[in-house]
């Protein structure tokens, strides 16, 4: 069966952020680097698809199914690391190495992040807490996502589950709250920002 990893994100007070992480389990904090690549027409990313490489890795994020990743309230993705299964959810010659294949289809580098990140557990749920800087840029970023990895079933089960328990520390949900790549370009790349609002990917 599918697993899918539902998240949401929050722009949380000192003060909410303090009582959602009192008694959590810290489990890592680490800095993160990402480079997001894409093609000059925003190909990717219009269709909602994600490709990043991090410490040499490439991984997709790819909504299950049209109109159930980043657009929706709470974030639904397939995380594909394997290589081929990247080239072929993409639709490109699976035979071909990733590299090759990207140069081909002229998919490239367009943004790197670099993500300060300490991760929690609490009452099941895995929390993230990200600083956000960026090459070239001046801007900054801060927010909290809570996230669970279950089956594509339990998906609205899931969805219902984050928001209650973000409820508790009067986390609130209102309007679209960007994540860190969206959020860069909505400030300093509106040509790409409004490419994918006028997708229908972001509001």
């Amino acid at each position: 069966m599918a697993t899918i990893e539902i998240e949401k994100k929050f722009l949380p007070t000192p003060e909410q952020q303090e009582a959602l992480l009192k008694d959590a389990k810290i489990i890592e904090s680490k800095a993160v680097t990402d480079t997001y690549l894409d093609t000059p027409t925003y190909e990717l990313s219009t269709h909602d698809l994600w490709l990043r490489e991090r410490d040499g890795v490439y991984e997709l994020k790819a909504p299950p199914k049209a109109g159930s990743g980043s657009y929706s309230g709470t974030n639904r993705y397939h995380e594909i690391t394997d290589p081929r299964l990247i080239l072929q959810e993409l639709g490109l010659d699976p035979n071909d190495t990733i590299d090759t294949a990207f140069n081909k289809a002229d998919i490239a580098p367009f943004m790197t992040c670099y993500t300060n990140r300490s991760s929690y557990e609490k009452d099941g749920f895995h929390i993230d807490v990200d600083s956000a800087t960026y090459d070239d840029s001046e801007f900054t970023y801060a927010l909290v996502e809570i996230e669970l990895l279950v089956d594509e079933t339990e998906a609205e089960e899931a969805d219902s589950r984050i928001m209650e328990f973000a409820r508790q520390y009067n986390l609130r949900a209102d309007g679209v709250i960007l994540g860190k790549i969206a959020a860069l370009l909505k400030e300093e790349r509106p040509e790409h920002y409004n490419a994918l609002v006028a997708a229908n990917i972001l509001k």
